[in-house]
């Protein structure tokens, strides 16, 4: 073997190993990122809301701030500080859907539980606080 085939042979090698070290560089990368978003979330996974809910409580806290409602790339840039996993078609859709539900969200607010009913008018989103009285079922 001459001494340029030993060169080329030995960078071959170095290249494959380069590869392999690349391909281990990328799983660990993506391993990472998973466990990033994981230590992330602010509660324990016992402990977690729903994604309604927390749309439902930015909603809520937005509202606070104003009377007559508020449109939607408000709640969606307010939710994306928040949380930056989740999409704004997410977002918007789980607007919607929570304006057709029949019964009220929860919503955390400091200790308290507060049950609220989202409405959608025009292109603005508004919450309607229930008390607990229409909460129980008469029959």
């Amino acid at each position: 073997m001459g001494y340029q085939q030993i060169l080329l042979q030995a960078r071959n090698l170095l290249e494959a190993e380069i590869a392999e070290l690349r391909q281990q560089l990328e799983h660990k990368e993506a391993s990472l990122k998973r466990l990033q978003t994981f230590f992330r979330e602010p509660h324990l996974a016992g402990e977690r809301t729903s994604l309604t809910q927390e749309i439902v409580t930015v909603l809520y806290t937005l509202v606070q701030d104003r009377a007559g409602g508020v449109p939607a790339r408000e709640v969606v840039e307010a939710f994306l500080q928040r949380r930056r996993d989740v999409n704004e078609s997410t977002i918007r859709s789980t607007l919607y859907q929570v304006t057709r539900k029949l019964s009220p969200t929860q919503v955390k607010v400091g200790d308290t539980i507060k049950h609220v009913k989202v409405r959608k008018q025009g292109p603005l989103y508004d919450v309607e606080e229930i008390s607990p009285e229409k909460l129980t079922v008469h029959r």
